[in-house]
C-alpha cells in the first residue's frame, strides 16, 4: 500500500511537471511582441518585411542560405492577421470649437521566427504624408516617410505586431 501512494504520487509529481513544461511553451510560442534587446553584444540577425508582408531578402542577414524560390511562400515568416480602417469625427476646444474627420488604419502583423536562432524583425511601413503613427509599441525609428518597427522571436516563435495610423483632416 506504502509502494503503491509513492508511485501514485510520484506520477502525480510528474504530470504536475509535465503540465507546467507544456503551459511555459505554449506561452513561449505566442508571447507577446518585445522590442528587440540591444544591450546583448552581439546583435541579433534581422528579418525585414515590408507592409505587405514581403520578405526583404536583400536586407534580411538572417535568411543566409535561403533562396528567392525559398520565400514564395514567405506567409510562413510573415502574414497579415488583419488590416482594418476605421473614421469617426473628433471634436476639440482649441480657440473655440473645431471638428476633424480622423481615420484609423491598422493592421496587425504575424511573424514567425523560421530559423534555428533568435532574431529580430524589423517591419518597414511607409507614412502617406499628413499621417502620424499611432500604435504601441512605437517604431524603433522613422526615416523620411517610412517607420521601422522591431520586435525579437525565438527560434519558431510566432510574435504580433499592431501598426496603427491615423490622420486628421480638419
Amino acid at each position: 500500500m506504502v509502494k503503491a501512494s509513492r508511485t501514485v504520487a510520484a506520477l502525480v509529481g510528474t504530470g504536475i511537471a509535465l503540465a507546467f513544461t507544456v503551459c511555459h511553451s505554449a506561452r513561449l510560442l505566442h508571447a507577446a511582441p518585445r522590442q528587440a534587446d540591444s544591450s546583448n553584444s552581439a546583435p541579433l540577425k534581422e528579418i525585414h518585411v515590408d507592409q505587405r508582408c514581403k520578405v526583404l531578402l536583400d536586407q534580411s542577414d538572417a535568411l543566409t542560405g535561403f533562396t528567392k524560390s525559398d520565400l514564395k511562400h514567405h506567409h510562413a515568416i510573415c502574414r497579415l492577421a488583419s488590416v482594418h480602417t476605421s473614421q469617426h469625427v473628433e471634436e476639440t476646444l482649441q480657440g473655440g470649437k473645431q471638428r476633424s474627420k480622423v481615420t484609423i488604419a491598422e493592421r496587425e502583423y504575424l511573424l514567425q521566427n523560421v530559423t534555428s536562432e533568435p532574431v529580430a524583425f524589423v517591419v518597414e511601413q511607409p507614412l502617406p504624408e499628413n499621417w502620424k503613427i499611432d500604435s504601441d509599441p512605437k517604431p524603433a525609428k522613422i526615416v523620411d516617410a517610412t517607420a521601422f518597427f522591431r520586435v525579437s522571436a525565438e527560434p519558431g516563435q510566432i510574435v504580433r505586431l499592431h501598426v496603427g495610423e491615423r490622420h486628421a483632416n480638419p
